[in-house]
């Protein structure tokens, strides 16, 4: 089958057409986020450079090869932009070199008039830029758990199609005017150019979805000033570390926190100071928690935990919290901690009913005194 040069012109001139579109109105309805701004400022960059290729056709020289080629470097560092600040990275002048070092080659009448020597520098700029664009998506990766791959096979893609372009494309011009590079082998350019703004549109739109996802889920599981998690994020953990137990025949232990008169603080030092309290104490806990524990704030003041520990194991690790948090002096202010936990060993016993004689130890602990840890013994009741 023959593919018809025009036709896919068209064709790609239609598609980048409707897909600026799209990106527009997906723009202003992401509440202008960059990343999806900078990738329609690339679409409208593309569909202007494509117009200005068909020019050739007309006689022109100078908007298909100068002006049109600068457009397609600006829509490359466009992406580029788009991709740093998908990772969190600030936006550079670096997007705008290929487009200066375009500028400058056609200075140059050797570069200009060479259509082998400007399909080669293209080839190498389009590569260039899209391994920049692997590496920014490995980088992201952590946060990318569904389009990563996708994302990376249709990169990959791209840059071995330029890179087997530098081989395959004699760059003989064409006897028909050509609407891209003017050789034979721009129909191949124009179909896959079609193929991989279409492919790289909705990806970068599905990694702006799964983003949004995930943070509004962390959002959902997470306390707000402490970012431990919170307590809905921590029943539905318990429930798995509950199982997990069940399944292997371990104990686990629920463990209650509350701040010692935490209410005296915010009214002798301010609430931004009780805020310091409340992140340092979180800072305490988790980085003693065992891995397979989960910690969590309930509000305020109060804490809760659950760990796959016996009742000594427990035990000991309560304390070291306790006397940790006897230590810590954060912006000089000293304050401690009332602790209470149950330990649970038989397939019958659940999380709430654990949190609730946890509930009672930490009762305990603060009527005896404060600043100690209470244990409270599973009665029959819950068996």
């Amino acid at each position: 089958m023959t593919l018809d040069i025009y036709t896919l012109f068209i064709c790609e001139l239609y598609v980048l057409g409707f897909l600026s579109i799209i990106m527009v109105f997906a723009w202003m309805g992401s509440q202008y986020d960059r990343v999806l701004g900078f990738t329609c400022l690339s679409l409208v960059f593309t569909l202007v450079a494509v117009f200005f290729s068909s020019l050739r056709s007309s006689g022109m020289q100078f908007l298909p090869v100068a002006a049109g080629n600068v457009l397609v470097m600006l829509a490359y560092g466009g992406l580029l932009n788009a991709f740093r600040l998908f990772c969190g990275k600030k936006i550079g002048t670096g997007w705008l070199l290929g487009a200066l070092l375009w500028a400058i080659l056609c200075c140059f009448p050797a570069f200009y008039y060479s259509l082998p020597k400007r399909v080669l520098v293209l080839c190498i700029a389009c590569v260039a830029y899209t391994a920049a664009l692997i590496q920014l998506l490995w980088l992201a990766r952590d946060s990318l758990k569904v389009t990563f791959w996708p994302a990376q096979l249709l990169l990959w893609i791209h840059l071995l199609f330029h890179l087997a372009r530098m081989l395959l494309d004699k760059a003989i011009p064409t006897r028909l005017h050509g609407a891209i590079g003017g050789s034979d082998f721009s129909v191949y350019v124009i179909l896959e150019s079609i193929l991989f703004v279409i492919g790289l549109t909705f990806t970068i739109l599905a990694m702006v979805n799964e983003r949004t996802q995930i943070a509004y889920k962390y959002a959902s599981l997470h306390d707000p000033l402490t970012s431990v998690w919170n307590r809905r994020a921590l029943f539905l953990e318990a429930e798995k570390i509950v199982a997990r137990c069940h399944r292997q025949n371990r104990p686990f232990t629920a463990v209650l926190f509350d701040l010692d008169h935490f209410k005296s603080v915010n009214d002798r030092y301010g609430h931004h100071q009780g805020d310091q309290i409340l992140i340092d104490f979180c800072q305490l806990v988790t980085g003693l928690i065992p891995v397979e524990g989960r910690f969590a704030r309930l509000g305020g003041e109060e804490f809760a935990a659950i760990i796959p520990a016996g009742a000594e194991e427990a035990q000991a690790w309560c304390e070291a919290i306790r006397l940790a948090t006897s230590q810590s002096q954060p912006s000089a202010v000293d304050y401690t901690v009332s602790i209470g936990f149950a330990t649970a060993t038989h397939r019958q016993h659940r999380f709430e009913d654990l949190l609730a004689l946890a509930d009672e130890a930490l009762y305990r602990a603060k009527a005896s005194g404060r600043n100690r840890t209470e244990q409270q013994p599973i009665s029959a009741a819950i068996r």
